[in-house]
């Protein structure tokens, strides 16, 4: 904590009244363009390596960047994910909602262990609320990648996407560079996309092409993020060869 307090101080001595000039600049009339989710890992800096500044995003944070399907709430919303695209896409008109992955992600990596049915019990989970909430709400992501391997990891993946009718093909790795965990974890961020269609106050918007979601993926230690091509039909590393590409991409697509 003595950290934390130092760490303040160097702040109000140095970056302190530039920010305020920023606070200031947005106070009355912010627009922010991403809702953007990301897991709550202390190696994920979403400002830092997108370069996004005061007013930029709304950055939503949880173990394993997950976004709990509709389906888990039959009453009510009771959950910050949903909460979060309200208040981003409703409220305040946010035009796109990006989902970032990363490797080796603590949540991913547990959540690959949780194909043990013994690991996965009920008594376990009743111990750990991180395993309840990966069973309860990134079970699909485990049960697509099972079948993906059974079927022997090359065949694309279908998800769906704004609309049941906006489907997209997406191959995972196929130069085997990462580890089967961080596979799990480039499937994970995928299927967050679908979850987050199946929100009835967003459909509206997703059904007219209003509102767009998007899927990255953050090698940390190459420190290289990749954006989900729906062209490519997989991740493609964000570089000085691919940046036209896929921003032509996105102003075809999501504009």
């Amino acid at each position: 904590m003595e950290r934390i307090l130092r760490g303040i101080m160097r702040y109000r001595n140095t970056t302190r009244e530039q920010m305020v000039k920023e606070f200031q600049k947005v106070r009355d009339n912010p627009e922010p363009k991403a809702v953007f989710f990301t897991c709550m890992d202390s190696r994920m800096i979403p400002t830092r390596y997108t370069d996004t500044h005061v007013g930029d995003m709304f950055v939503v944070r949880n173990a394993g960047n997950l976004i709990p399907h509709a389906q888990h709430f039959q009453d009510e919303y009771f959950s910050c994910e949903p909460a979060a695209l309200e208040l981003g896409c409703v409220v305040n008109d946010i035009r796109h909602i990006i989902v970032c992955g990363h490797s080796d992600c603590k949540a991913m990596n547990l959540l690959y262990q949780l194909r043990d049915p013994e690991f996965a019990s009920k008594l376990n989970r009743r111990l750990s609320p991180l395993r309840s909430w990966l069973c309860t709400h990134a079970n699909t992501s485990l049960e697509r990648f099972q079948e993906w391997y059974a079927a022997g990891m090359k065949d694309p993946l279908l998800f769906s996407s704004e609309t049941p009718l906006r489907r997209f093909v997406a191959y995972i790795d196929l130069e085997h560079r990462f580890a089967l965990e961080d596979k799990l974890s480039q499937i994970n961020t995928l299927q967050q996309m679908s979850n987050i269609a199946s929100y009835g106050f967003l459909k509206a918007r997703l059904e007219s092409h209003d509102l767009h979601i998007h899927a990255l993926w953050f090698d940390i230690y190459t420190g290289d993020i990749y954006y989900f091509s729906r062209g490519a039909k997989r991740f493609v590393a964000v570089d000085e060869s691919s940046v036209e590409q896929l921003s032509a991409e996105v102003r075809r697509f999501y504009s």
